[in-house]
């Protein structure tokens, strides 16, 4: 008997979603455990596994249609088994005709030579698709899924033996473009983003307050414990790892800047659940540590470095992006110093790490010295805190990082 497959609620908030990416066609072979589809949720692109074995033998939702949650969008049995399509509930589609939404996503191009067209890279807000297998494979041999997805006609999705069959010499097509404009549409992981920043813009009165810290002690500290730590606990201590402890610390004592503004007051959290920002190659996201307030240093830096290799890996799940109380975003590995970071919804707070900067400076004793300052950049709701509390904040967290060992007398 034909087992029906399901448009899946992923998250509580989810009452609907739409289909991404289909990796089966009617009348492919099914096996539990291999991925089915890709769907979109309100926040965020997940996989979906076959639950069932058999044959895909109806397909009744296409790319880009919204349906309600619980909405019967295939059908998997027998390979001859006949099944009647179900009846699909109305529901608001982002692009009824896919074809019509977005009539050129990219240049008009002039083949040079073509032996072996080179694959056009996708342009709908996802970017290349690829398994963390390839991924890490790739990255192995010194080359990039996008340059084997070009390389491999007809694929979707860049599997292991993609790249492990992959010849650069094969492709022969070179390509120019003639000086049109490309389109990137406003869907995926980028409409997420335009929605939430839009949403975070329009309703929150967002202040923005910088401090500079003095973080000599913070860099000594890193490079005293780095070695013990990566050789006893198998994970590399960074400079996010020490400000995300020193956050969670600091957020104790100030416990009212761990909230969330929601439509019937501000939500103070008992738990700090830490949010860290990834930057991917389309977009930001921010997947958090639950109960970051009660881990240790090392227990914190293993749970960030889990958390936030999940979305390179193709590997979050709803829970990871959900529920989130206070953020860090650093822009450290960049020329920039300090900037206005925007607040993540319906958090309360957000602080931005600008660069590590080395400066001269006048000692106690009117000596030169060279000293390492860090510009950080506190923004806060103004309807659920004031300017005064935010700022007792970012002083104790200063204070916490130019002199860590007050952590031992807390």
């Amino acid at each position: 008997m034909a087992k029906e497959v399901l448009m899946p609620k992923l998250s509580s908030t989810m009452d609907k979603g739409h289909v991404t990416e289909w990796f089966k066609k009617v009348g492919d072979p099914v096996k539990v455990g291999e991925v089915l589809f890709e769907v979109m949720t309100d926040k965020i692109a997940i996989e979906v596994e076959a639950y069932d074995a058999g044959f895909l033998i109806g397909r009744y939702v296409e790319v880009g249609q919204v349906v309600p949650v619980n909405t019967v969008i295939a059908h998997i049995g027998a390979a001859d088994e006949k099944v009647e399509a179900p009846l699909i509930a109305a529901a608001p589609t982002p692009s009824a005709k896919p074809a019509e939404a977005a009539p050129s996503v990219a240049a008009p191009v002039v083949q040079v030579a073509a032996p072996v067209v080179a694959q056009a890279l996708p342009q709908d807000g996802f970017g290349v698709r690829a398994t963390p297998a390839a991924r890490k494979a790739a990255k192995e041999r010194g080359i990039t899924v996008e340059a084997v997805y070009q390389a491999t006609p007809g694929i979707v999705r860049v599997q292991l033996k993609d790249v492990e069959h992959y010849n650069p010499s094969n492709v022969k097509a070179v390509y120019v473009e003639t000086g049109v404009e490309k389109v990137i549409p406003w869907t995926g992981i980028r409409k997420l983003i335009a929605d939430q920043m839009t949403k975070s813009h329009n309703t929150v009165p967002s202040v923005t307050l910088n401090a500079e810290v003095n973080v000599d002690a913070l860099l000594k500290m890193r490079a005293e414990l780095l070695e013990k730590v990566e050789k006893e606990y198998g994970v590399r201590l960074t400079v996010t790892h020490l400000l995300a402890y020193f956050v969670a610390k600091t957020l104790k004592k100030h416990p009212n800047m761990n909230a969330r503004a929601l439509e019937d007051g501000i939500h103070v959290m008992p738990s700090v659940n830490l949010g860290i920002a990834v930057a991917l190659e389309n977009g930001l996201i921010v997947p958090n540590v639950k109960n970051a307030q009660a881990l240790s240093l090392v227990e914190l830096a293993k749970a960030v470095k889990a958390q936030t290799a999940k979305p390179k890996n193709n590997a979050l799940m709803p829970d990871d992006i959900t529920g989130g109380t206070f953020t860090i975003t650093s822009l450290g590995t960049t020329v920039v110093s300090d900037f206005n970071p925007i607040i993540n919804v319906p958090e309360i707070c957000i602080l931005g790490v600008g660069r590590t900067i080395e400066r001269a400076e006048f000692d106690a004793n009117n000596n030169v010295v060279k000293v390492n300052k860090m510009m950080l950049s506190l923004s806060f709701d103004h309807r659920a805190t004031d300017g005064y509390p935010a700022a007792l904040f970012l002083t104790d967290l200063v204070t916490l990082i130019e002199h860590p060992l007050t952590l031992l007398v807390d």
